[in-house]
């Protein structure tokens, strides 16, 4: 991908599975015409108060 090797990736593997999750959620919100920043201000404010963070169906 090329995201990774212009920035030489993470390093651990915890960093790669956080990467390529906010990758894909971002691609997501892409083909669903959805903010990406609202949508982790909501899950990041539901997680916080102990609700179910919104699914990205």
């Amino acid at each position: 991908m090329i995201y990774r090797k212009l920035s030489l990736g993470s390093q651990s593997e915890e960093g790669e599975t956080r990467i390529a999750r906010l990758l894909s959620a971002h691609t997501t919100c892409r083909f669903q015409h959805r903010s990406m920043f609202e949508y982790l201000a909501e899950a990041l404010t539901k997680h916080a108060s102990g609700e179910p963070v919104p699914l990205l169906t």
